[in-house]
């Protein structure tokens, strides 16, 4: 009982980490000079991310 409570307070924090974490990715890619270098950064950052947000696992591996 007491782990869920813990799970419902941090799961906003994780949940606004991982915005703050695709805004950047978002951000880095879009100062690159051509789509195929944003890709590239896109593509590492999701693949970075999945590790620790199991719920992108399945845009990284696209």
């Amino acid at each position: 009982m007491q782990s869920s409570k813990i799970r419902n307070h941090t799961e906003p924090g994780r949940k606004a980490e991982l915005f703050d974490a695709l805004s950047i990715m978002l951000q880095e890619a879009g100062s690159r000079g051509n789509t195929h270098e944003a890709a590239y950064v896109i593509s590492g950052v999701l693949e970075n991310l999945s590790r620790d947000y199991p719920e992108i696992k399945v845009l990284a591996q696209n």
